[in-house]
């Protein structure tokens, strides 16, 4: 990819990219001018542009748009402070930090609140908590605000996931799967997905039970569910839960299906531990598809969340289902709905190694355990079922010794002098900092 990179030959050094690629540059009279690096007959392009010409539109030159890209820059705070000439106790680069808020400064106009808008920009601090590649957290900057003669905008939470965006529900009793309506005994019959060993009559029978009360009308009498023919309605039976609200708190709006995703993970052998597991497709496999899905052929279970994972790229069980009558969490029931619509990150849990039913219930597909996979853990009462949010909602905040920012301003007039970061001394400074709450900013 060709760029032109300018030298600044006061200060000797490379000062800045230009999105624009010329075949020569020249000043005449204090003006600046370039020709495209290429021109052929009939094509719109102008053979001599003058730059700095508030008569041309910003960010294209030569009347091409293949040379047009938005105004953006980064800068990289390091924790110096204003005094930082002046003496050492002013390096605070060293020092551990949490990063508050991101401002621009300069923009003298309130019209220019209009102008300067932000592309897709990233806040980008070092997290030596681990060594592993990806330990760095990514957080998107807010919609700036104006303030005064700044705009604000919030850091944000970090986007990769963490255990900070992991919630234990509690463990699984038995799961099911609606099966139909039984108009003649008035109540909704639900294939049970984890029955016991003595319970199954044959290798592919699924036995089929009545859960009445479960999904009901407004009278409290059961109805049929309104789902489509590519939707599964579960009902998961929790044993015993471990907090009294199962959905993660900070869930924004109405719609829970775009901000949590729930999968399950288990307890060790030795009952003293539990571990989260949920599923990601595997790369380089076939498309993933939900009602085709099959364990280890084109999706797995993923334990590392240092991986620097974002939340969309994880499968959930379904979204929590209800409607008019009937809620999300009913008793010990939690009720999830999944899709098959081939554009959803949904799993079905027939086909994961916690259930190992002989059946998957919907296609020609019989679940082989295979020598290393458990036995099915809700039997074994190892079983627990999560909950996960994306890391905008509950992700660790930003925190570290220094941070980089990558900010797309557009391209509409503007006018920036700096950049600031507001930040917080941590207790686990080691800076030379002292812990009580301090605050500072550093300015770019």
């Amino acid at each position: 990819m060709q760029q032109t990179i300018a030298f600044n030959n006061r200060g000797n050094f490379w000062k800045t990219r230009y999105s624009y690629i010329p075949s020569c540059m020249m000043h005449v009279n204090k003006l600046f001018f370039t020709s495209p690096d290429q021109k052929v007959p009939g094509d719109q392009k102008t053979a001599l542009y003058r730059h700095n010409d508030s008569s041309n539109s910003y960010n294209q030159f030569y009347n091409d748009d293949s040379q047009s890209l938005p105004s953006a820059l980064a800068v990289s705070f390091n924790g110096f402070t204003a005094k930082s000439m002046r003496g050492p106790s002013s390096n605070t680069s060293s020092s551990n930090k949490i990063f508050k808020s991101f401002s621009i400064s300069g923009l003298n106009t309130p019209s220019a609140t209009e102008n300067l808008t932000l592309g897709v920009s990233s806040f980008i601090v070092n997290n030596n908590s681990s060594s592993q590649a990806g330990s760095e957290g990514h957080h998107r900057l807010t919609p700036l605000k104006r303030k005064g003669n700044s705009v604000y905008g919030d850091i944000g939470q970090e986007i990769e996931m963490s255990g900070t965006n992991i919630k234990a529900i509690g463990k699984i009793k038995n799961v099911y799967r609606w099966f139909s309506y039984n108009a003649d005994e008035a109540v909704n019959e639900w294939f049970h997905l984890t029955p016991l060993p003595e319970d199954v009559e044959s290798p592919t029978d699924i036995p089929i039970v009545q859960i009445s009360e479960l999904h009901v009308d407004a009278e409290g009498i059961d109805k049929e569910p309104n789902i489509s023919p590519v939707e599964r309605l579960y009902a998961f039976e929790i044993e015993s839960f471990m907090s009294n609200n199962p959905l993660p708190s900070a869930s924004t709006g109405d719609n829970f299906s775009e901000f949590v995703k729930f999968f399950s993970g288990r307890v060790n052998e030795e009952l003293n531990g539990m571990a989260s597991t949920p599923y990601r497709t595997l790369a380089g496999s076939e498309p993933y598809t939900v009602l085709g899905a099959r364990y280890l052929d084109n999706f797995q279970e993923s334990t590392n969340f240092s991986g620097g994972e974002v939340f969309e790229s994880y499968l959930s069980y379904g979204d929590p289902f209800s409607d008019e009558d009937n809620s999300f969490k009913k008793g010990k029931y939690l009720m999830l709905l999944l899709s098959g619509a081939q554009d959803v990150n949904h799993l079905p849990y027939e086909r994961t190694p916690g259930c190992q039913s002989n059946n998957d219930l919907i296609g020609n597909f019989t679940w082989n355990a295979g020598g290393n996979v458990p036995e099915q853990l809700v039997l074994q009462g190892r079983e627990v079922l999560y909950a996960m949010t994306p890391g905008i909602i509950n992700g660790a905040d930003p925190h570290g010794s220094f941070a980089d920012a990558f900010v797309i301003l557009g391209s509409n007039n503007f006018e920036v002098s700096s950049l600031q970061v507001e930040f917080e001394f941590t207790e686990y400074d080691h800076g030379g900092q002292t812990s009580a709450a301090s605050k500072a900013s550093a300015k770019k």
